[in-house]
């Protein structure tokens, strides 16, 4: 038999009042309790580090970096071939400093050490083997050792002086900028296809010192000055037996300008997830999250260099989003550089632009596609060819904090590198970077 309903209802009854009650004394929700914090999407950080495996103090860091580049042309140039270089380098800080907010720092804090050794191996001449002017590759040096820099650095903090000066290269202090860091290609990446002779361009370095100001949050100005005669012998101090850049002389001194608007400051990217994955964010989102941000801030730079010796110059570069709905985010660049005495510079003219896209697959959030061009005007006193032009797509698949490869297809217009004119180059392969 089937219980009796008034039991049901006595029993609702005496609960109701009590529910009523415990509502009242709880008082009305908050109106920012209603809506959860947004999913975060960040990279994972699991992987172990020199400083956590060696328990270091909080005024050391201690960084090892390896990138290796092989690549190879199935189509063009003089000859099919293959090439696998690679750079590693060790970075140690040391500054009490280091694991404190600038805003508390005391005058010592803002002094650190540095000392940076990089080690090239492989084939740094292959983009000769093949018929091209320009390496195709990043890390195209000489193998050897190199003491890229051993420096005493004054850090500005909260204030607007800094200093250093010892062993240095001029990058990145000077014409590379952050968005170049993205390519493979040696034209995009870091000095805008510079190719003055003997200037101190990592890993190659000189004795030199760095000034800068800081009037602002959103300026910087940045002069240095570097002993050109030192960099070959530098280079060779750890065993580097042909660097390639040969006796020289004089010095080179370099001016710059960066302003960072506070606009463009590459803040944590709001997006929605959908069933088709992650996206920008719209109007109405019922699931937004959070995605760390993998592009750089926005910048405009403008430098110049005068050697005492070996030609002097003008470069630029700007860095901005380009408005349009591209991926998670995006950054545009165009940058150049000119040479006005084409008797000392092989490439006096540089030119090119870009475009890196963050998350341009809703189910790839933190990964980033990348797509660049360039012409590269050679002296008519030191070839007999107007120009050699690249173009690079690439895709970086960021797998954590610590690695991450990165396919590449670049293509070599007008290949300038052999006395006979040869086809275009085709070439294929990866970059893998690794980060302890």
């Amino acid at each position: 038999m089937a219980a009796p309903r008034t039991s049901g209802m006595r029993t609702l009854r005496r609960g109701l009042p009590a529910l009523l009650a415990a509502i009242a004394l709880a008082g009305p929700i908050p109106a920012g309790a209603q809506e959860p914090e947004p999913e975060t999407l960040a990279l994972a950080n699991d992987w172990p580090t020199l400083q956590t495996l060696l328990q270091l103090p909080d005024w050391m860091d201690l960084q090892f970096s390896v990138t290796a580049e092989p690549l190879f042309n199935p189509i063009g140039g003089e000859r099919s071939a293959g090439s696998w270089i690679q750079q590693s380098s060790l970075e140690l800080n040391l500054g009490s400093g280091l694991n404190q907010p600038s805003s508390s720092w005391s005058e010592f804090e803002h002094w650190q050490l540095r000392v940076v050794v990089n080690h090239d191996a492989g084939d740094a001449f292959y983009n000769s083997a093949i018929g091209a002017l320009f390496p195709l590759q990043q890390v195209a040096y000489p193998a050897g050792f190199y003491g890229t820099e051993a420096s005493i650095e004054r850090k500005a903090g909260e204030g607007w002086l800094s200093f250093k000066a010892g062993i240095l290269p001029l990058n990145p202090d000077f014409v590379e900028v952050p968005i170049f860091g993205n390519y493979v290609h040696s034209a995009f990446n870091n000095t805008l296809n510079i190719l003055v002779a003997d200037l101190p361009i990592s890993p190659f370095s000189a004795f030199g010192g760095v000034v800068s100001g800081h009037p602002s949050k959103e300026i910087t100005v940045r002069y240095g000055l570097f002993d050109l005669s030192s960099t070959d012998l530098i280079s060779r101090w750890l065993g580097v037996t042909n660097s390639g850049v040969g006796p020289s002389v004089g010095t080179a001194q370099f001016l710059q300008l960066d302003l960072e608007p506070a606009s463009m400051t590459a803040a944590p990217l709001k997006a929605c997830r959908s069933e088709r994955g992650v996206q920008r964010q719209k109007a109405a989102c019922s699931t937004p999250v959070s995605v760390q941000n993998q592009l750089p801030n926005g910048l405009i730079s403008l430098g110049g260099f005068l050697t005492s010796a070996n030609g002097n110059g003008i470069y630029g570069s700007v860095t901005l989003p380009s408005g349009l709905p591209l991926g998670l985010a995006d950054r545009l660049w165009i940058g150049g550089a000119y040479s006005p005495d084409s008797s000392l510079d092989v490439a006096p003219t540089f030119v090119g632009g870009g475009l890196v896209i963050q998350g341009p697959l809703p189910s790839r959030p933190l990964d980033v596609a990348l797509f660049g061009i360039g012409r590269g005007g050679l002296s008519n006193q030191l070839s007999d060819s107007p120009y050699e032009g690249m173009l690079e797509l690439g895709y970086r698949i960021q797998l954590n904090e610590s690695f991450n490869l990165q396919p590449t297809l670049q293509w070599i217009f007008n290949p300038s590198g052999a006395p006979q004119p040869v086809p275009g180059i085709l070439a294929a392969g990866v970059q893998l970077q690794l980060n302890f």
